[in-house]
């Protein structure tokens, strides 16, 4: 649920928060090779390395990754979705003493994909995994990630300082397909130069907590945090020889639209944990947002080796967005690794401007969802048996609904309604035998818009689509895994390791309207080989039954299909 009190703005479904692991004095790496069918290879090296005992570590990670695609494309006769991506991950660690440490990280991912949009239009089922474009141009996808983290761990407090960057220039080489057919009907282009199509995000953070050894029966965290953004896009849509098919005006012209984005925000934040009773403690925490968005516009006509004139004047708009989200908890531990507790959060996403063809420069309002959870945790058996229930129950008024406006390939959000969404999550974690670990895990979900409505195609009016069920959201999700490991030899250093996955999605839709569904399905995951203290060697295969299956749809029609039957071997070692 919301997890705006700490974590920030737009954190409306949850977080995520990843630790990776730290130097040490000891040098310590691991190197990886995956080869599997599709032409896929992954190669993967680390090292983590004292440069200065106790003072200085370096740690670098590198990967690189090819695929052949699992689409082929008619139109060339060659594969389509070809992939290649080089990621690298390096940081100095610096602890000028015992209570303070510095880090400074940098992260870069840049991918490569010669057919970026494998979308079928009509029965993606009838010939799978067969597109047929006729303008298969290369995506250059580069991120950067710079940062500088201090922590100091002090007697009545810590303190953290998180100073970040981040960059991302997306955009194709050559004119890419926008109507997913033979026929030179449309394309995007958006290769202007660096200046454009390069969001750039600049934050910091300071923050304040007690310390974690503290005896007393209150702990806090408090901080603030701000950044700055900006996000100047130019891309036009060219109508080719044969638009008036689709009922262009004319051909072989272009609509050419430019934005500006800045975006700029503060918030500050507290939470505190106090301990009423040795067993029942209570959480109150809230975070104060605000966030002023700045949009400049203007459309141009560009007739191929003729006249351009505008279409729309250079314009500008702004807006503010300010919320409070408040998050109270109640948890009571009545007995060793066993606990209940119920929490309420307000979650929030900031509204923003964009650039309707129709409306332009309309605000649309934020977002908001109250969202109330009940759940049990416990251990059982000596802990050979965790489980994890929990019900939950969401409301969410002024829904975003982000819809992508064809030809012009703009992402339009709007405020479409109210959602209510409920039910109930479990997670089961067994160790009924030696060498064996059984996960369960269901989740079963009501989503669906109280108050739901869209624009009619052919008029102004509205229709109601009051009762239709939220998009990409399946009835039910579950996952069993069953994984054994059987030791040979004395010493037991040789490890046999089977895995079996099955992942269970029930039915869910892709368009508003509720005409695009995917029925529930079934996929299944394998894995198996020998584990060893310096190596690993497993074969593994995903989608073993090779389920064809909708991963994601758009209203208008476009379908992508789920990846087929993966299989590969993977070979890991470590020193």
């Amino acid at each position: 649920g919301p997890q705006g009190t700490l974590y920030g703005r737009n954190a409306l479904g949850g977080v995520i928060n990843i630790i990776t692991r730290q130097p040490s004095n000891t040098t310590s790496g691991m190197a990886e090779i995956n080869i599997g069918n599709y032409g896929q290879q992954r190669y993967t090296v680390s090292v983590r390395t004292p440069l200065i005992t106790n003072k200085l570590f370096l740690g670098i990670a590198s990967l690189y990754e090819t695929r052949d695609g699992f689409y082929h494309n008619t139109f060339t006769s060659s594969p389509f979705e070809q992939f290649k991506n080089q990621s690298g991950n390096y940081y100095l660690k610096y602890l000028p003493s015992s209570r303070l440490a510095i880090t400074l990280n940098l992260k870069h991912s840049d991918n490569r994909n010669s057919g970026a949009f494998p979308l079928v239009i009509g029965d993606a089922f009838k010939n799978p995994f067969v597109v047929n474009q006729n303008a298969v141009a290369r995506t250059i996808d580069n991120t950067l990630n710079a940062s500088l983290v201090a922590n100091y761990v002090g007697n009545s407090l810590n303190f953290s300082s998180i100073t970040a960057y981040q960059s991302n220039y997306r955009y194709y080489e050559n004119p890419i397909d926008a109507d997913f057919s033979p026929g030179d009907l449309l394309t995007i282009v958006n290769n202007y130069g660096p200046e454009w199509n390069k969001s750039r995000t600049w934050t910091q953070e300071f923050k304040l907590s007690s310390p974690a050894k503290s005896v007393s029966p209150l702990t806090w965290t408090a901080g603030a945090y701000a950044f700055y953004q900006e996000n100047p896009v130019k891309q036009a849509t060219h109508f080719g020889k044969f638009a008036k098919l689709l009922g262009a005006p004319d051909s072989l012209f272009s609509t050419l639209n430019t934005t500006k984005a800045y975006n700029r925000g503060i918030a500050f934040y507290g939470q505190a944990t106090y301990a009423l009773a040795p067993k029942l403690s209570l959480t109150v925490g809230l975070r104060y947002d605000t966030e002023h968005k700045v949009q400049r516009v203007q459309g141009d006509f560009l007739k191929d080796n003729g006249p351009s004139f505008p279409t729309q004047p250079d314009t500008s708009s702004s807006a503010t967005f300010s919320a409070f989200s408040p998050k109270a908890s109640l948890a009571y531990q009545f007995s060793e690794g066993k606990q209940i507790y119920a929490t309420y959060a307000r979650g929030f996403r900031a509204g923003g401007l964009l650039n309707d063809p129709s409306t332009p420069l309309y605000v649309y309002n934020p977002e908001h969802s109250g969202n109330l959870e009940v759940g049990l945790k416990t251990r059982l058996f000596d802990n050979r048996l965790q489980a994890n229930l929990a019900a939950f129950y969401v409301e969410v008024t002024d829904a975003q609904i982000p819809t992508l406006i064809l030809p012009q390939a703009l992402t339009i959000t709007k405020n479409a309604g109210r959602l209510r969404s409920s039910g109930v999550e479990l997670e089961l974690a067994a160790t009924p035998l030696r060498g064996l670990q059984v996960n369960y895990a269901l989740g079963v979900n009501d989503a669906h818009y109280t108050t739901l409505r869209l624009a009619n195609n052919e008029n102004t009016a509205n229709i109601s689509y009051d009762g239709n069920r939220q998009i990409f959201t399946p009835s039910a999700t579950s996952l069993l895994a069953v994984q054994y490991q059987y030791g040979l030899g004395t010493k037991q250093q040789l490890q046999l390791v089977a895995r079996g996955e099955w992942r269970y999605l029930g039915q869910q839709y892709f368009d508003l309207q509720n005409t695009i569904k995917q029925e529930d399905y079934s996929l299944f995951n394998l894995r198996a080989g020998v584990a060893a203290r310096n190596f690993d060697l497993m074969f593994w295969m995903r989608n073993a039954a090779n389920q064809t299956y909708i991963e994601y749809a758009y209203s208008f029609g476009g379908i992508h299909l789920g990846n087929p039957r993966n299989y590969g071997i993977t070979l890991t070692g470590r020193f």
